[in-house]
């Protein structure tokens, strides 16, 4: 039985669809087991572009609860957003993804923050599961991620500064 050119072409989009959603459910799961953190030490060098101006460059040096250390970096270019607040967005999305999975976070903020309407469940610059996908939002401006770790149940703080370096720490209240 030879198949037609449309039943071909329907049979190739189900396969991408499966594929699809077969790659989120492997994404979501490995965010959903990533290992607890303790806390987060992100250093930012600035560096200058003919092109760009200054960009960053994050490092970021993690301890785990389990008492394990690990690493990441992120940097941005461009122009016309916040770069500070996206490298970290990606430091955040690289090592507290689990963190978003908690269904109880929202119900936790409004009590907080005496806020109660639903739109307002979630603080700015912050996807929840759901929506979209959930993970932390760069562009945002960096004083957003004093209240996203708060929400996420921990504390964002400014360590050190210069003319071209920035260092904060992310510590985990959960400890």
């Amino acid at each position: 039985m030879k198949l037609s050119a449309e039943e071909k072409a329907q049979r190739a989009e189900q396969r991408a669809i499966i594929r699809k959603a077969h790659t989120a459910a492997l994404k979501e799961n490995a965010e959903r087991s990533q290992k607890p953190v303790k806390s987060i030490t992100i250093t930012i060098e600035w560096k200058k572009s003919r092109t760009w101006g200054m960009n960053p460059n994050a490092n970021a040096q993690v301890e785990y609860k389990d008492g394990t250390y690990d690493t990441g970096s992120a940097s941005a270019s461009g122009c016309g957003y916040d770069k500070e607040s996206t490298v970290i967005a990606d430091i955040f999305n690289q090592f507290l993804s689990y963190k978003l999975y908690d269904k109880s976070l929202p119900e936790k903020w409004l009590k907080v923050t005496n806020r109660y309407k639903p739109e307002e469940n979630h603080p700015y610059g912050l996807y929840l599961p759901g929506e979209y996908r959930g993970r932390y939002n760069g562009g945002v401006g960096t004083s957003c991620y004093y209240d996203i770790a708060r929400f996420i149940g921990g504390r964002f703080e400014h360590v050190a500064g210069g003319k071209t370096f920035d260092v904060y720490r992310y510590t985990d209240g959960n400890n």
